[in-house]
């Protein structure tokens, strides 16, 4: 089992990102798991491409529509003194997902996550709270 230490983040909190070498390397941008030690938990609703008025930003973009998306999850973050270092967990949500979509978002995802990304679930899915979004990311962050 290969294990990436990352070491302390504070006193009281480590991460581990853990890929075991039994299961195939499906990218860089891949984690199969994160063990946390101490730290604070972050639950962050599902973010979306709206601004404060809740309105859809990039209506039939799905690019922008990432970019606001992940824009919004970072604010969230900053608002819990959070940044996205501290995802453990992300749930990704797009309409009409396709290999188009998915190189779009990955490109961004990686930028946005860094070196370590958190643990992923990407789900398909037919339609979203707003028949014109095409993206909803939802995750967990843990700090100290």
């Amino acid at each position: 089992m290969s294990i990436i230490f990352l070491g302390k983040l504070c006193d009281a909190q480590e991460k581990q990102f853990i890929n075991p070498d039994s299961l195939p390397p499906l990218s860089k941008n891949y984690t199969q798991a994160v063990k946390v030690k101490g730290g604070s938990t972050i639950f962050i609703a599902g973010q979306a491409s709206v601004n404060a008025k809740k309105e859809l930003i990039g209506k039939g973009d799905f690019e922008a529509q990432v970019t606001r998306t992940l824009e919004n999850l970072r604010t969230v973050l900053s608002a819990s003194k959070a940044t996205p270092a501290d995802l453990v967990k992300i749930n990704i949500y797009v309409v009409d997902l396709n290999s188009d979509k998915l190189m779009i978002l990955r490109d961004h995802l990686k930028d946005f996550v860094g070196p370590n990304p958190p643990v992923s679930t990407l789900l398909g899915v037919q339609a979203l709270f707003n028949k014109d979004a095409l993206i909803e990311i939802e995750g967990i962050a843990v700090v100290h």
